[in-house]
């Protein structure tokens, strides 16, 4: 036993980094293990007030006390779903130390165990974020018996479990299937960010299935019970029936020791499959090409991008939301400018386009990680012979060439579908604040992620999902939209947009010198 917890205490602080907290002298790395915990914080407390505002409205209507926990138990699994699926191979089977550990006098089924359940306690986080509200509120509004809320506790505890088993085992086998494949790298990304915008089409529609389950909560009841039968069993046990919390919970736990069992008998050949690597049979050198010093740091850049599919899934979102708005204001034009015509909203129009297009341009850019992303490989580009401002320009191109093209496509569409109420400055504006606040954030997440590197890592979901870099760049998004949007709004987008797009290309001009000035300097500290 105390092995078992000791690997669970290893993989806790792994992810978590609580030893560094803790113990570091560094003070530059506890910040940023601090700030990587904040954010985890900032998700879950968004995700329990989106449950707790859901839940009191659904409990205020009177007609059912079910659909609240089916509704929101399926939307926790369906998260978890998601996140599993995206790290589950990464977590599970894919770590650094697999020979030290395995040459250890430590039995593969408690390395097993550990890792699943430090996957699963991370995942308990949100789970516990979407549903502990919802129970609040039923106890406060219904009083239920004393046995629901221990009862309700376990099963809430236990509903990661069924999304994790079905997430990260396919996630495995994904991963096992094209790991001998030359673009293994390239296809599994493409599949998860194709399943990723599922479910961010799927969070879009969430308030209209809430007004829906507000008009019928029964109905709507009934059919998450036909498609997610364990949300009912849940639902059921939670409004009072013992046997559906007795089924939930030995489903779950029998579902886990299944998966587990599994696990363990294939762990070791299915790490070796990952481990594995493409190779050319009968490789023959012939002519080998020539770049020029930027283009080559900046493939070196867009590859390393392109391999880590955390990372792609995290930014690409914005550019899929970008061209996605840009297609959707073509086609429906004529009906939201109806729409803001009858809501008197017309004279906003261009505030409104501009803040939705800066917002998809700058939440997540590639800056914000592109230092942390090369690891302990760092020392590579220390040596290597080039001037550090053009190591620096090829990252601020990756976020330029990426969402850069799909951001003046998605402009120029909307400003040919919304012609008709758009003044020709409206339209100056619509070009020129997205793409100067593309360009800030650019410039902005580099410097901030030079400041907050994190380069000691085991997976790159922790650099994506957990560093400090990634949650100031967020901040930085939300503040910027404010400068952007709000004068836009109170004084409309003629010479203001202007104004503040020249505020805003100042700055970002004073940081690029500042960067550039700095360069050597900055790689050298790494």
């Amino acid at each position: 036993m105390r092995p078992l917890w000791t690997l669970i205490k290893l993989y806790i602080n792994s992810i978590f980094r609580f030893s560094v907290i803790r113990h570091s002298s560094d003070r530059r790395e506890r910040r940023n293990a601090i700030m990587g915990i904040v954010a985890i914080g900032i998700i879950a407390v968004s995700y329990g007030f989106m449950s707790a505002s859901t839940s009191a409205a659904l409990f205020l209507t009177g007609q059912t006390n079910e659909a609240p926990f089916l509704m929101l138990c399926t939307m926790a699994s369906v998260f978890v779903l998601v996140m599993a699926f995206s790290q589950g191979s990464a977590t599970l089977s894919g770590f650094a130390d697999f020979d030290t550990l395995m040459g250890m006098p430590i039995r593969t089924s408690l390395v097993v165990f550990a890792r699943f359940l430090a996957l699963y306690l991370v995942e308990a986080v949100y789970s516990l974020a979407f549903l502990l509200p919802c129970g609040i509120l039923y106890g406060i509004i219904a009083r239920p018996a004393a046995w629901f809320y221990p009862a309700y506790l376990v099963m809430t505890l236990l509903v990661p479990v069924l999304p994790v088993v079905i997430g990260s085992g396919a996630d495995l086998l994904l991963s096992a299937a094209f790991a001998k494949s030359k673009y293994k790298k390239g296809i599994t990304s493409t599949i998860k960010t194709v399943f990723l915008l599922v479910f961010v089409a799927g969070a879009y529609l969430l308030p209209r299935m809430t007004d829906r389950i507000l008009e019928n909560p029964t109905a709507i009841a009934d059919s998450l019970s036909r498609i997610y039968p364990p949300a009912a069993w849940f639902a059921k046990g939670a409004t009072g029936s013992i046997p559906h919390v007795l089924l939930y919970t030995l489903g779950s736990i029998v579902l886990c020791a299944g998966f587990l069992f599994v696990l363990n008998r294939t762990f070791l050949p299915l790490h070796d499959r990952l481990a594995s690597s493409y190779h050319v049979v009968n490789y023959r050198l012939k002519r080998q090409r020539q770049n020029s010093v930027i283009r080559a740091l900046f493939t070196v850049e867009a590859r390393r991008f392109l391999n880590s599919t955390a990372w792609v899934l995290n930014t690409v979102i914005g550019v899929v939301l970008i061209i996605a708005i840009g297609i959707a204001g073509s086609i429906f034009s004529r009906r939201l400018i109806e729409t803001a015509s009858e809501l008197g909203l017309v004279a906003f129009l261009p505030a409104i386009l501009i803040g939705v297009l800066i917002f998809c341009a700058t939440l997540a850019p590639t800056t914000a990680c592109a230092i942390s992303m090369e690891g302990k490989q760092v020392w590579i580009s220390k040596q290597l012979p080039i001037p550090a401002q053009k190591w620096l320009r090829a990252k601020l191109y990756v976020n330029l060439a990426l969402a850069g093209p799909a951001l003046l496509v998605s402009i120029t569409l909307l400003s040919i579908a919304f012609r008709a109420a758009l003044h020709p400055l409206d339209v100056a504006g619509l070009y020129l604040l997205p793409v100067a606040s593309l360009l800030c954030t650019t410039v902005l997440g580099l410097l901030v992620n030079a400041k907050m590197p994190r380069l000691s890592w085991k997976s790159d979901t922790e650099v994506v999902k957990q560093s400090g870099a990634v949650l100031i760049m967020m901040l930085i998004c939300f503040a910027l939209l404010l400068i952007t949007v709000v004068p836009v709004l109170l004084f409309g987008s003629g010479w203001i947009a202007a104004a503040v797009c020249i505020l805003i290309l100042t700055v970002t001009g004073i940081v690029y010198g500042r960067l550039m000035k700095q360069a050597e300097q900055i790689r050298l500290n790494l």
